[in-house]
């Protein structure tokens, strides 16, 4: 009798079932995905395989396993079953003496974990009872030790980890004002500490770094118009500030720690100096002298521009430069 019209779609999958009888262990152990093991050679491999005619080496040189490696894997698991074995309870006796010894005196990874289930500081409790937390690094040998805490920690590695060192400044007076910006807090303060490290040892008294208000750009892009007014993006951006104050400084250590500054600029950093220079009462009254060139008498580098030309004047010198031509393209500027 046929099956009624609704079931025939619940019995067709069960027509179609094949059983397929198992296959041997070797046969499935070596069904690899090794360019290996589609090599038949005219020979039966799992045959063989399961005759024991084939070592091992074979084996795992079929599957394209390297046998050192095995051997390797094989020689850790074997231990580590050891070292299972021993620890595991042969008796009823041994399982509850190993349990008592447990709760009469765990170890410190066991109160740890009993710490952090009950929600406690897993670290403020295992420092406060001596416990080894797994962060703790080994203890060295006393010799070594000792010859570590002989060594004295170079004074400028020492300087590092403290504030910077600061002059105090005689009358004052401003000379530079350095504002250095950037989008990165980090960067910024890194690089206002080595401004500040740089200019003490230039010989320079620095203020600073001092916060200055932050600048806040916003911007609104519409994505479409007309309906689509609601679907506009916001885009802001903020720039900090640091200001380093230079006080009683000479202007030419102070042209210098700039381009020290700028030669070994941090990326994201930018900076932005204001320099004054100071000259005495005496420039007033020289205001209205007609200056002749090649004078520079009257100029703050006028003795350094006056030995130039002594030492350009001197006999050696000409002799040594005798026959000396410069370039047709180089330009003299005075």
């Amino acid at each position: 009798m046929a099956a009624p019209r609704s079931l025939r779609p619940l019995l067709a999958p069960a027509k179609r079932t094949k059983i397929i009888p198992p296959r041997s262990s070797a046969q499935t152990l070596l069904r690899c995905k090794s360019d290996r093991a589609n090599r038949n050679d005219g020979r039966d491999i799992y045959a063989e395989i399961e005759r024991g005619d084939k070592s091992i080496e074979q084996r795992l040189q079929h599957m394209g396993i390297n046998p050192e490696e095995y051997h390797a894997l094989k020689r850790s698991e074997i231990k580590a079953q050891e070292k299972f074995d021993k620890w595991i309870p042969k008796t009823k006796q041994d399982a509850q003496r190993k349990w008592q010894k447990m709760v009469n005196s765990p170890d410190d990874l066991t109160m740890l974990e009993m710490f952090k289930r009950e929600g406690l500081d897993v670290l403020k409790e295992g420092k406060a009872r001596g416990m080894k937390l797994p962060t703790d690094k080994d203890p060295l040998d006393p010799k070594t030790q000792a010859a570590l805490d002989a060594l004295r920690t170079p004074i400028n590695v020492q300087a590092v980890h403290l504030r910077p060192l600061r002059r105090t400044p005689t009358h004052g007076l401003p000379v530079c004002d350095l504002q250095l910006r950037t989008y990165s807090i980090r960067n910024l303060l890194l690089f206002a500490d080595f401004a500040v490290r740089a200019a003490y040892y230039m010989g320079l008294c620095a203020r600073g770094p001092v916060p200055l208000p932050r600048i806040t750009e916003r911007w609104t892009v519409p994505r479409a118009n007309f309906i689509f007014k609601k679907s506009q993006e916001n885009f802001e951006r903020v720039t900090m500030r640091r200001l380093i104050q230079i006080q009683d400084g000479h202007p030419d250590v102070v042209k210098a720690w700039l381009a020290f500054l700028q030669k070994h600029q941090y990326h994201g950093v930018g900076m932005k100096a204001n320099i004054w220079e100071y000259e005495s009462l005496e420039t007033a009254t020289r205001a209205g002298y007609d200056i002749e060139q090649g004078d520079y008498s009257r100029r703050r580098e006028g003795p350094m521009l006056e030995k130039v030309d002594e030492i350009l004047n001197t006999p050696a010198f000409k002799e040594a430069m005798k026959g000396w031509e410069a370039p047709k393209d180089t330009e003299l500027r005075p």
